[in-house]
């Protein structure tokens, strides 16, 4: 009774902790999107307004291969950016498996690994998409090269 008290403690104690990936960049990542040209261009994101012409808001790392985002100005058409591709963050989880995994009676839990696998901070988006760009870790620019109004 008293080692399932204790196993129990430590699975509570690890739930708690995050691991590597998910200290250092986050669940999240900021989306920056830019739709040059059309300072007015209201851009959409899960059907809520997010700005004109420019807008920042926060996605989930997990999310970066299924990210679409819709631009429409006044008077135009409305059209649709999807964003389907993801990329691995290597050095993060290489950083989680040595820094953060635990022996428990002689067993290896990488119990840092499965916090940012259920996070998802070991996801980033892919910058060889057409129109991504990275800023940094936790910000990543989408440039939107919006063609619904015809000049």
């Amino acid at each position: 009774m008293k080692k399932l008290f204790y196993s129990l403690l430590l699975f509570a104690a690890f739930s708690l902790i995050t691991s590597c990936a998910t200290i250092i960049g986050g669940a999240k990542y900021n989306a920056h999107v830019k739709v040059p040209d059309h300072p007015s261009a209201k851009i959409t994101y899960n059907g809520t307004y997010q700005g004109e012409g420019n807008a920042t808001f926060k996605i989930k790392r997990r999310e970066a291969n299924k990210f679409s985002v819709s631009v429409k100005e006044e008077s135009c058409d409305e059209q649709t950016f999807n964003f389907t591709q993801r990329s691995f963050r290597g050095w993060a989880f290489f950083g989680t498996l040595v820094g953060w995994t635990g022996l428990y009676s002689g067993i290896l839990l990488p119990w840092g690994v499965a916090v940012d696998l259920a996070t998802g901070a070991l996801w980033k988006p892919n910058i060889t998409e057409k129109g991504v760009t990275k800023f940094d870790m936790k910000n990543y620019n989408y440039i939107l090269e919006y063609k619904g109004c015809k000049k």
